[in-house]
């Protein structure tokens, strides 16, 4: 049985959105929303000459970016770890 829960989340000065989740993932949803705003709260107040909407464009970039650089490195540690198996197999193999 799946535990949903509708949450409303509030990004910057867009009008809040509203959808379902499973309860145990609000959590996960609450830190992205903290986060968003703090970002766009800072950037916001410190560049005076730039909409709302651009720097929340700036924001939602900032965060794709680390998402991609994050997903690059956890790419790069599974091949580690594939190598390492394969090389750990290898000499396991050559002792029997």
């Amino acid at each position: 049985m799946n535990d949903k829960l509708r949450v409303t989340i509030k990004i910057a000065d867009v009008e809040p959105i509203h959808f379902d989740i499973d309860r145990k993932e609000e959590i996960v949803y609450r830190k992205a929303e903290y986060h968003v705003n703090k970002l766009w709260q800072n950037w916001f107040q410190t560049s005076k000459n730039k909409s709302s909407h651009e720097t929340l464009a700036r924001v939602a970039l900032a965060f794709a970016e680390l998402y991609y650089r994050k997903s690059e490195q956890l790419d790069g540690q599974v091949q580690l770890i594939d190598n390492f198996e394969k090389q750990l197999d290898s000499l396991l193999l050559e002792k029997d």
